[in-house]
């Protein structure tokens, strides 16, 4: 099934982005993370660090891969927005982000130890405390991290300035510590650039290195864009299987206000293979088993499952039943019913190629399992019309008890913000939020009601006593919204 923007979506839009509009009266706070402290025998000193999580972070779900964040105090705020964003376009997959501030000394915590540059040493004589900074990160931070929170293997460091300098120190130090870097104008005239001359002796050594390093620069020139260019030159000339690098100058931007969008490009770049993956190119080489490969590949890179989105799959096949390619259409959609059992649409677009491949007969059992989860697919029930099916949706009705409708009353939080509630009028269940009018409920099979006379559906998820907990809405292909229900 192809999506349109039809009056059941809008509505949803208004539902759930406007829910933190309707919270700003009642002066809540807007909380995008939570401040620790731990402490480190390895500093002698007590180590401040800010989390993020995403909104929809489980800590019994699937694990979240981390990016430990250098000078953390200025740049906490805007980069946990663009990791909120980058995840809902989904550019990205789910992340949190560990802050790490600077406390007493940032020149000596985060600079390599000074070799070359005696001047140097003079004006800055407790520089070169990067090496117990990593100590502190790899030894203390990162284990009391993956143990308090479900991490993923996948961890990312992202610095700027002497925070891109400690990223090349910790790459050449460490290289097993960080899957992936984001470099933002390093400090690489550091010490005589003497990171510059090691980093030629690591890459020599190097057989294989599995990470990936974006750096960048702004309008800088000198020893800052000199050392960068330097460092770009060697992962030129060095090809080390597994090491993929990217080096952007962007001369728009200074010093000061490149770490926004360095930090933007700089993820996009880490996860491009997910995300910006070429299924059709893809599918042409290898078919679905080339895909899927692909996505084992990038799964076992990032330490969890990941694939294809729904809607990327449903373009997929509809540009191949376009080309006229109907049987290989309909192995791409019987494919994503794999991938997304519980999506409505998944069912529809294999009975639409069902009936191009004349098998009306599996063409009508898809398009009624589709209404089974989504009763207020109109789509399905015209085209059952044309396969001669006078399908009727009360045929899928079920009548609940006043001690089973019951169980639904009650608050639900929406992932946003935002209350939906649910009560019994005049023996029905009815469902209002402040930015709809008031919705009759109506029950079908699997849990799922649907919302009349708006015509969505609502799936409700129970516990083990068949209680409601929760219940998700489809918003389109492969977009799914959340309300918990409140204790």
């Amino acid at each position: 099934m192809k999506f349109s923007c039809k009056l059941p979506h809008t509505l949803l839009f208004m539902l759930f982005s406007t829910s933190i509009i309707f919270a700003q009266p009642d002066g809540k706070d807007i909380i995008i993370g939570q401040s620790f402290s731990l402490r480190s025998d390895i500093l002698n000193e007590e180590r401040p660090y800010q989390i993020y999580l995403p909104s929809d972070y489980d800590e019994s779900g699937a694990p979240v891969s981390v990016i430990y964040l250098l000078d953390g105090d200025g740049h906490f705020h805007h980069t946990t927005g663009i990791v909120s964003f980058l995840k809902r376009q989904g550019r990205i997959p789910n992340c949190m982000v560990v802050s790490i501030p600077n406390t007493t000394d940032r020149t000596r915590d985060l600079t390599p130890t000074i070799k070359l540059d005696m001047d140097a040493l003079k004006e800055m004589s407790t520089a070169g405390g990067a090496d117990k900074m990593l100590s502190f990160i790899k030894d203390e931070l990162i284990p009391h991290i993956d143990k308090t929170y479900n991490t993923s293997p996948f961890r990312i460091l992202t610095g700027h300035s002497f925070g891109g300098l400690f990223a090349v120190h910790s790459l050449l130090n460490e290289p097993e510590l960080f899957n992936a870097y984001i470099s933002i104008s390093p400090s690489m005239w550091w010490d005589n650039q003497n990171l510059v001359t090691q980093a030629e002796s690591f890459l020599a050594a190097k057989p294989e290195l599995d990470c990936f390093f974006y750096m960048t620069m702004g309008n800088e020139g000198g020893n800052m864009l000199g050392g960068a260019m330097k460092l770009a030159a060697l992962f030129e000339e060095t090809e080390i299987p597994g090491f993929n690098w990217d080096f952007k100058v962007m001369e728009e931007e200074t010093h000061g206000s490149i770490p926004h969008r360095s930090t933007y490009y700089g993820l996009e770049a880490i996860f491009k293979d997910w995300f910006a993956a070429d299924l059709q190119k893809l599918y042409v080489e290898g078919g679905m088993e080339g895909i899927n490969n692909h996505y084992n590949k990038v799964s076992k890179k990032l330490g969890f499952e990941m694939k294809p989105t729904e809607s990327d799959i449903n373009n997929l096949g509809y540009g191949l039943m376009r080309s006229g390619a109907k049987e290989k259409a309909l192995e791409v959609f019987l494919e994503n019913i794999q991938l997304y059992p519980n999506s409505f649409n998944v069912y529809d677009s294999a009975a639409e190629a069902y009936m191009e491949n004349k098998q009306d007969e599996f063409a009508i059992k898809n398009y009624k399992k589709s209404l089974s989860l989504n009763p207020g697919n109109t789509n399905g029930i015209e085209m059952l019309k044309k396969l001669g099916v006078n399908f009727d949706l009360k045929e899928l009705a079920v009548e609940l008890t006043k001690k089973e409708q019951n169980q639904f009353v009650g608050d639900y939080d929406i992932d946003g913000g935002g209350v939906f509630n649910i009560q019994i009028e005049d023996g029905n269940l009815k469902a209002s939020h402040p930015a709809i009018p008031e919705q009759t409920m109506h029950y079908y099979s699997n849990n799922v009601f649907l919302l009349l006379p708006q015509n969505v559906p609502l799936k409700f998820v129970l516990d083990d006593q068949q209680k409601p907990i929760s219940f998700e809405v489809q918003m389109r292909i492969g977009v799914f919204v959340k309300g918990t229900k409140k204790e």
